[in-house]
């Protein structure tokens, strides 16, 4: 028997679940439109705030005291431009300033960044990096040029985070002056500045070399991690005291007085608890629940004050910074010319001088060899203290960040995925793990987000509306040894667990 029209049409509608993601991706490109169109009228004002700003200053006598001198008359014209611009847009004047400053780079040295920006490829805040990159490159048109081409085009596939990276390596690989030379001064004005805040606060500012100041915060970052980890089991403590000590009482309770009211058996319940707001209440423990954030901001305050922290735990965490190094720069060979500087991971390049330092000297550094000809990383040290496995430290390296597309939070803060999962047949190997931040892992489990992991370390990421978002390795990367790749157990990798891990 045939099916009847009425049973074809019903077999060829479509689930709830699709039409689900058909009506999102409606959604999403209508904010994607949006954006866009954001984009270009930013472009537009960008034009009128500069036209506004050179038509002022061509008639400043118009605007201006004739017994001023000229220069003084292009500065009047340019102050009466911008205070009035900032009141009309109701925009303070040094906001409004930035504004006209970054408005003269775009429509006068950064042609190919306002081109992005009025095709709505990229927005404000992609410009906002250009601009930084650039804006003190004045003397170096050939540099500024090629650094406006080479960002308006990255700059249309990345987050304005990620762009901050490339941009900071690029701008070194491109600058007259050596990083050097540029470094020694900068060294000169190394400083720690008290900058007082609003609520009894205060910022306590530390300028120093790069290096130290990454080993600074890895360590605060362990300390605070080993006091979460403490104050978690003395919370488990106390929480297995209060329950048996309720459980007596109860028993207690119902033993020698079966007609308490009420109030009374609540307060016999709550003795000896930790109150809600993180108080003590006679346990002699002080459990009070803070961020990470507040514990490192603690553990700086306690060692700069003390020396140490108040449990102790400093002495036993020991940082660990990733240092790359091109061969012939840590060999030296390029001595006394303009040589390649290395990098440290969660900064960016350092000079050569430096790099060779740390790779010699600093134990807390881990050494990461470069091919000096193609950049290829050709070896991850294995003598440092404590190192991680072999494919563990050659995949962060790779990565340097979380893979899920335009998020920036450092390889070294997130968990390995593996891309097929270990119970699906995925294995442990270089081309299956990839560094996913706690909530970018959570996502890929836990939505319709899927990902699919290519040989050369590509990851293709299908929205739930069917975008493709592709995310390629910070790094090129010579695959490791054979016996690197051979399947293990995924208890090796704490990253398939079931939520919340």
């Amino acid at each position: 028997m045939s099916p009847t029209d009425a049973e074809l049409a019903v077999a060829e509608m479509p689930s709830p679940y699709a039409m689900a993601h058909d009506d999102l991706g409606v959604l999403v490109d209508a904010v994607a439109r949006s954006r866009r169109m954001k984009a270009m009228q930013y472009s537009i004002e960008v034009l009128m705030v500069h036209t506004a700003v050179a038509f002022t200053v061509q008639n400043a006598d118009a605007f201006t005291s004739p017994t001023l001198s000229p220069e003084r008359r292009h500065e009047m014209a340019r102050r009466t431009v911008t205070a009035e611009l900032g009141t009309t847009l109701r925009i303070a004047e040094q906001t409004m300033s930035r504004l006209i400053d970054e408005a003269e780079m775009l429509c006068t040295v950064l042609p190919a960044t306002l081109a992005a920006l009025r095709d709505g490829e990229i927005d404000e805040a992609h410009v906002r990096v250009i601009v930084s990159a650039t804006v003190d490159l004045g003397d170096e048109p050939e540099t500024l040029a090629s650094l406006d081409e080479k960002l308006a085009e990255r700059a249309r596939e990345l987050s304005p985070a990620r762009l901050r990276r490339v941009a900071h390596r690029l701008r070194e690989e491109t600058r007259a002056e050596t990083l050097a030379e540029r470094h020694a001064r900068a060294l000169a004005e190394r400083r720690v500045e008290l900058e007082p805040a609003e609520d009894g606060m205060a910022w306590l500012h530390l300028y120093l070399e790069a290096s130290d100041a990454l080993l600074i915060h890895d360590r605060l970052s362990g300390i605070a991690r080993a006091d979460a980890q403490g104050a978690c089991a003395a919370r488990t403590d106390l929480e297995r005291t209060d329950l048996e000590r309720t459980d007596l009482e109860r028993t207690d309770l119902e033993r020698t007085d079966l007609e308490r009211t009420d109030l009374e058996r609540t307060e016999l319940e709550h003795t000896g608890r930790a109150e809600s707001d993180g108080t003590d209440s006679g346990t002699g423990t002080d459990i009070g629940i803070r961020t990470p954030a507040q514990r490192r901001a603690d553990a700086a305050r306690d060692l700069l004050l003390e020396g140490t922290t108040t449990d102790g735990a400093a002495a036993s965490i020991r940082p660990t910074v990733h240092v790359t190094v091109p061969v012939l720069t840590l060999l030296g060979h390029d001595e006394g010319s303009r040589e390649e500087p290395g990098e440290l991971d969660g900064y960016g390049p350092i000079p050569a001088a430096t790099a060779r330092r740390l790779a010699a000297h600093a134990p807390s550094f881990t050494r990461l060899l470069t091919h000096p000809v193609s950049g290829t990383v050709l070896d991850v040290d294995r003598t440092v203290y404590r190192p991680p496995a072999d494919l563990t430290a050659w995949l962060r390296v790779r990565d340097e960040t979380c893979r899920f597309p335009g998020c920036n939070r450092r390889a070294s803060g997130c968990d390995l995925d593996h891309t097929r999962a270990f119970a699906d047949g995925g294995t442990t190997s270089f081309d299956n793990l990839a560094h996913l931040c706690r909530k970018h892992h959570t996502l890929k489990h836990e939505s319709t987000w899927r990902v699919r992991a290519h040989r050369d370390g590509e990851l293709s990421w299908t929205s739930p509306t069917g975008r493709i978002h592709r995310t390629t390795p910070a790094r090129a990367m010579q695959h490791p040894e054979a016996s690197a790749r051979a399947a293990v157990s995924p208890g090796h990798l704490h990253d398939d667990d079931p939520p919340p891990w």
